[in-house]
């Protein structure tokens, strides 16, 4: 393998959490509840709506296309909005709206959903995420 195509390569596993860098420091999971190991990354409430949400609810998303067509460019981004009561999230996760489909327990659990919503419903989300 070229030297190239070997760093390309350790540079992907590195990406995608394959294998950690030299020296990084990963965050232990809470000891109140246990790690979920089908989600990647923190699972505090950024991690959980990056893995759980950020498909459709980041940049590109069709949530984030569709929610910019009905609420404007201002209301298009979830984790840019202030407006967000943790109640509303979840009744929408669960229930669904419009052309977003119903969340289940299986996909989200009650304590994920709980840590989205209290994220999406914290207005200043980047001191949060810290």
């Amino acid at each position: 393998m070229s030297r190239i195509a070997m760093a390309i390569a350790a540079t992907l596993a590195a990406a995608t959490g394959i294998v950690s860098l030299a020296g990084a420091q990963t965050a232990a999971p809470s000891a109140s509840a246990p790690a979920n190991p089908y989600v990647r990354g923190p699972q505090d409430g950024a991690g959980l709506f990056l893995a759980r949400c950020g498909y459709c609810h980041l940049e590109g998303g069709t949530g984030t296309m569709m929610l910019e067509r009905r609420l404007g460019k201002a209301n298009r981004l979830l984790a840019e909005r202030t407006d967000l009561p943790a109640d509303y999230v979840k009744a929408v996760a669960r229930n669904g709206i419009n052309s977003m489909p119903t969340i289940t327990r299986v996909e989200v659990t009650d304590e994920e959903l709980d840590k989205i919503a209290a994220y999406l419903a914290t207005p200043k989300k980047k001191a949060a995420a810290k």
